[in-house]
């Protein structure tokens, strides 16, 4: 007899704007400048002109909308501190989890775009990627990334945050993010049994076997 147990990729969560934020948050703690509110994760349809002292033309790529956090129009003096957080989402029964994104960060020094997950409810958040050392992607060019989650898989309730943390800086923008990873399918206890009763053969003779199988375990 035999266990057979076949993984197979499964979608753990995904979002990609086009029908608004969905069950996605935006907390904004930013303080300072002019109106620090601007500065939240805000949803923008492509192409589209950041503002402020910008003079690009923002397209994801990726169907018609997608979210930006743009510090730029908040002005000297502010303290930008704001979220993007996922809804809780299982990861049981599931063996392997990858995070992938296409986003683009225009970077200015003190700027600290991060990706994070918390297994507790937002409670606290674990860095999982981290961006603040220069620019990624261009207007019209948003780049994929990934993170390898393997660590949280097993987990009732798992969240994701994207936290853009910075000054009177530039902007990062997110698009078509996607949690996927393998999950182990029901084994199969396959028996396979000789039932004739033959036990030899006669070199260059022909015998006949009869074999009988059954599965004892699911059939999915």
């Amino acid at each position: 007899s035999a266990s057979i147990a076949i993984g197979n990729l499964q979608t753990a969560l995904t979002q990609d704007f086009e029908s608004g934020l969905g069950a996605w948050t935006v907390v904004n703690a930013s303080t300072g400048g002019t109106t620090p509110a601007a500065v939240a994760w805000t949803l923008r349809t492509n192409p589209h002109v950041p503002g402020g002292g910008s003079s690009e033309t923002i397209n994801s790529g990726g169907g018609t909308q997608f979210v930006i956090s743009n510090a730029d129009l908040v002005g000297s003096g502010v303290a930008v501190d704001t979220s993007l957080i996922s809804p809780a989402f299982s990861t049981v029964g599931y063996t392997s989890l990858s995070l992938n994104y296409r986003h683009y960060l225009r970077w200015l020094s003190g700027t600290s775009a991060t990706v994070s997950v918390s297994t507790d409810g937002g409670t606290v958040w674990t860095p999982v990627q981290t961006f603040n050392t220069a620019s990624v992607g261009a207007q019209a060019a948003f780049v994929p990334a990934s993170v390898n989650l393997d660590a949280y898989v097993g987990n009732p309730s798992v969240q994701i945050r994207f936290r853009n943390v910075s000054g009177w800086n530039w902007y990062w923008n997110v698009d078509d993010i996607q949690l996927t990873g393998a999950a182990a399918c029901p084994s199969a206890d396959l028996s396979i049994t000789k039932t004739d009763g033959s036990t030899t053969a006669t070199a260059g003779t022909t015998v006949s076997y009869t074999v009988g199988y059954a599965n004892a375990g699911p059939t999915s």
